[in-house]
């Protein structure tokens, strides 16, 4: 599936007024969920085909050593930062469903606070809400990103 490019930043009247090649993963797996043909929307406008299927987002670079999993229960197999043990530890199950979504930690922690949010985001966006501990703990992740249809196109909207 390819989709349009969607790395122009545009500004309040609509004119393109810069280039952010990350808007293009987002707004690309928006536009994949929304158009291919086995997930998509139904005709009637219910809803989407297929919500419950495993979406898997990876970069182009990526080579797999192992296969990619929906279950994360086997500890011996899942690597878990000491940070976020308890977090793991406490959830009732290591199952990818809705909900309750998966990826890699990345090391960026809480450094994407300092970037210019109005600018990429706008001035209102909910991500200059989220506090410190919060966002080192679950929001510096990047691919694999493994999510429900469903939640994926929540997350990419």
């Amino acid at each position: 599936h390819f989709t349009p490019h969607f790395s122009g930043v545009k500004d309040e009247n609509g004119n393109v007024k810069g280039d952010y090649k990350f808007f293009n993963k987002p707004f690309g797996l928006k536009h994949f969920l929304e158009n291919f043909e086995l997930l998509g929307f139904d005709a009637s406008g219910a809803g989407m085909k297929n919500p419950d299927d495993i979406i898997i987002l990876t970069d182009p670079d990526f080579l797999l050593l192992r296969p990619i999993t929906d279950d994360f229960s086997n500890k011996r197999e899942t690597l878990i930062g000491g940070r976020r043990k308890a977090i793991y530890d406490g959830k009732k199950s290591h199952i990818v469903t809705h909900g309750n979504p998966y990826a890699q930690t990345y090391g960026l922690g809480t450094q994407w606070r300092k970037f210019d949010l109005d600018d990429i985001a706008g001035a209102d966006s909910p991500a200059k809400l989220v506090e410190q501990r919060e966002g080192g703990l679950y929001y510096p992740v990047g691919p694999p990103y493994i999510a429900t249809a469903k939640d994926m196109y929540n997350i990419a909207n």
